[in-house]
């Protein structure tokens, strides 16, 4: 297993209870995604595991460490082996595609060399690696916000792929995009996945995403697991169980 969540609760400071007891296991080359109604725990459930938050109680071990309440430098090495890709690209607008993707590199670079943007010809190929991997190599030289949203968010993807993860994290990563480049933006995760060899966990809205990427899946609703299992398993009953009986399924082709 490369995750483990256990008994994991998260009580925010207004008293909302967003993660109630929360406990799976992750394999290492799974494709893990996580649905639910919009603020039924996904995104506080990533946000836990990569430490963006502080869970109120339970455990969260990765690669067989329990890493819930460790800081300073331990938690900075765990979290170079954790990429995340947001809803929002969270890019350097006017900064070039190439200086966005070394950006995610910046957690294991030398304080001098990230201060001057002087880097190794390593680093600039590997960038340019990663940049190729997700199609987009011969925009390394444009400024970020001349791209497209989902060639934007490749960019993102790029970024996290510099920290050579053993597991990434995706947060609604195509919820801002159009059908077309959704399903493009998912075929890049699935080829890091496949090909890299990458554990991956993505949060997604739309079932027919689900069932095309996705190895197994995990419904939150209200802060609690009510499925786990395949994706195609999900028929309407569990449909409305997940989403609710007034819900219809929107696909995306």
């Amino acid at each position: 297993m490369i995750l483990e969540i256990k008994n994991l609760h998260k009580i925010y400071d207004n008293g909302t209870h967003a993660l109630k007891g929360v406990s799976f296991s992750v394999k290492e080359g799974e494709f893990l995604v996580v649905i639910g109604l919009s603020g039924s725990g996904k995104s506080t459930l990533l946000r836990s595991i990569n430490r963006l938050i502080e869970p109120t109680s339970g455990n969260v071990f990765f690669l067989g460490k329990d890493i819930t309440h460790i800081k300073g430098e331990e938690l900075r090495k765990v979290k170079t082996q954790i990429g995340m890709v947001f809803q929002q690209f969270n890019l350097i607008k006017r900064r070039s595609v190439l200086s966005n993707v070394i950006n995610g590199k910046l957690g294991s670079l030398g304080t001098f060399e990230s201060i001057i943007e002087k880097y190794s010809d390593g680093v600039y190929q590997e960038a340019y690696k990663c940049l190729e991997t997700v199609g987009i190599f011969d925009k390394a030289k444009v400024r970020a916000d001349s791209l497209s949203g989902g060639q934007q968010q490749r960019v993102a993807i790029a970024r996290s792929l510099m920290q050579n993860p053993k597991l990434l994290l995706a947060d609604e990563p195509v919820a801002s995009l159009d059908p077309a480049t959704s399903n493009s933006v998912m075929q890049y995760f699935e080829k890091i996945n496949k090909e890299l060899g990458t554990t991956v966990i993505c949060n997604l809205h739309f079932l027919s995403l689900v069932r095309r990427y996705a190895s197994r899946v995990i419904a939150l609703k209200a802060g609690e697991i009510v499925y786990q299992g395949l994706p195609s398993d999900i028929d309407e009953t569990w449909f409305k169980t997940i989403y609710g009986e007034e819900a219809e399924e929107v696909e995306i082709r």
